[in-house]
């Protein structure tokens, strides 16, 4: 692929402008990619910006540990001292633009002629806008969807290359797999709604209903919500809470998870599920569809941002290097060496890419996935989602009180911050 030197001399070009020949303008990078084949990919990346833009930029990238990550780069957004970019939580952009700690890339975008619909998925990208402007670019993304195992599926006397058309045969597909031992455990489970990366907020977008009310105002009591929690209660019921918390338990996710170690039929996980199943179980015989829940197909997103600080006093070069990370070339090599779905949808597009099955769904999911609403005076909303949920999966409160209440308390805490602010 041969979109690279193009690119380059089109950003050097641009970069003059910057810097006069003097010492180059340093900006410094802050990433999550501290090891392995994703730190390669990074160092390969800024290592040709900044020879690119030799004497004018020059970028001091820094790969933090994931698990070290936040917390540092929070103490450094406190204490005014955070790097000029930095990659974040794609599902909170608007939290941090509505502070002013962010640069607005709308200006950098219109100079440099970057047409945002035809570059950029429209779902994560619409995660990077506040009010009329645009904070942020969606590194990288991800989707759900639903890996099954093929020689589960054919023990149970089942189609292995036809996967579930629809939840009802999901359901019924899951009850011939699943076994249980005498003492009625279960060995074997064909689906299980509480395990990896099965969420309640996916099966109401699966029900086609939403946490929004046409005013755009967070709505967890409407009756489209209850209903999809009186559902989700039944069918963990069907199953048995205690059993299949029992199950969890005793299949911890990582090297014991139930699906890699084929005690599993069907689960819901995201698309870089698959690398962990290259370690743990190569030979591990599966397939992938999109989640054909009751009313439509969905899924859920979140990822990785890029951002900019408005502090920096080299915004110029700060912007000129976030637009390259979101160019084609570095954004397609990231895809390629790391298999994370990226933002730019060209890149995503690639042909080359596209002729893997996993990668194919996870664009094609891509186009039908939600992330989370985002509201700005009650931001963690889907934290208190799920004690509610827990409530009622306890037998402590039914699901139309616990979503009234939660409403009730959802309304207090926007009007908190309404008068606080």
């Amino acid at each position: 692929m041969k979109l690279g030197r193009n690119c380059l001399v089109i950003f050097f070009l641009l970069a003059l402008s910057i810097s006069f020949f003097g010492e180059p303008v340093v900006i410094r990078f802050w990433h999550v990619y501290d090891a392995g084949v994703s730190q390669e990919t990074i160092n390969q990346i800024v290592a040709e910006f900044n020879e690119s833009h030799e004497g004018v930029i020059k970028v001091e990238s820094l790969g933090i540990s994931f698990w070290d990550y936040w917390d540092k780069l929070r103490i450094s957004i406190a204490a005014k001292q955070e790097p000029e970019v930095f990659l974040n939580d794609l599902g909170n952009v608007p939290m941090r633009a509505s502070t002013g700690v962010l640069l607005d890339l709308s200006p950098y975008i219109e100079k440099a002629g970057i047409d945002l619909e035809d570059t950029f998925f429209e779902t994560p990208l619409n995660m990077c806008k506040w009010e009329d402007g645009l904070y942020a670019l969606p590194f990288e993304t991800d989707v759900r969807f639903m890996y099954y195992n093929k020689d589960l599926f054919a023990e149970a006397g089942l189609d292995p290359d036809r996967p579930p058309q629809s939840w009802e045969e999901v359901w019924e597909m899951a009850d011939k797999i699943t076994k249980t031992t005498p003492q009625g455990d279960y060995e074997v489970l064909g689906f299980n709604p509480l395990y990896a990366q099965s969420y309640f907020w996916m099966y109401v977008w699966g029900n086609d209903g939403s946490f929004l009310d046409e005013e755009g105002n967070l709505k967890l009591n409407s009756t489209i919500v209850v209903k999809s929690l009186e559902e989700w209660k039944e069918m963990i019921d069907s199953l048995g809470f205690e059993k299949i918390q029992e199950f969890n338990a005793t299949y911890p996710l990582g090297l014991n998870d139930a699906f890699i170690n084929g005690k599993l039929g069907m689960v819901i996980q995201n698309n870089t599920f698959f690398s962990q199943i290259e370690t743990y179980a190569p030979d591990l015989n599966y397939g992938i569809f999109q989640l054909p829940y009751p009313v439509k197909p969905t899924s859920w997103s979140n990822g990785f941002s890029i951002e900019v600080s408005s502090r920096s006093p080299n915004k110029d070069a700060a912007a000129e290097f976030a637009l390259y990370l979101l160019s084609e070339y570095p954004q397609y090599l990231f895809a390629k060496n790391v298999s994370s779905l990226v933002g730019n949808q060209r890149a995503a597009t690639s042909p080359d890419l596209m002729e893997k099955e996993l990668w194919k769904i996870s664009v094609e999911t891509l186009e039908i996935s939600k992330f989370r609403p985002f509201i700005l005076e009650y931001p963690l909303w889907y934290e208190d989602l799920q004690t509610a949920i827990d409530m009622v999966l306890y037998g402590k409160s039914s699901p139309q009180k616990a979503l009234d209440d939660l409403q009730k308390r959802v309304e207090a805490e926007i009007e908190r911050y309404k008068f606080t602010h």
